[in-house]
């Protein structure tokens, strides 16, 4: 997965961070999503896909693991 900020819930960003030196280095900004939740499955966070010029989180859901048998 690429070097990604992920911003805060509401798109903002912390005072203590340096935007211009995230720009410089090519990391985009990115804006969460909530992780979906099924029975069964497990969220993959994906790579970020941008949309209408916004990086956005992307998620995907995939069959949970068995669990695992103790003896």
């Amino acid at each position: 997965m690429p070097r990604q900020y992920l911003l805060d819930a509401d798109g903002s960003i912390p005072e203590n961070v340096n935007v211009d030196a995230l720009i410089e280095a090519n990391i985009p900004l990115v804006f969460p999503t909530p992780m979906p939740r099924q029975s069964g499955m497990v969220a993959v966070e994906q790579e970020p896909e941008q949309v209408n010029g916004v990086w956005k989180q992307v998620w995907k859901l995939e069959p949970a693991p068995p669990p695992e048998v103790t003896e």
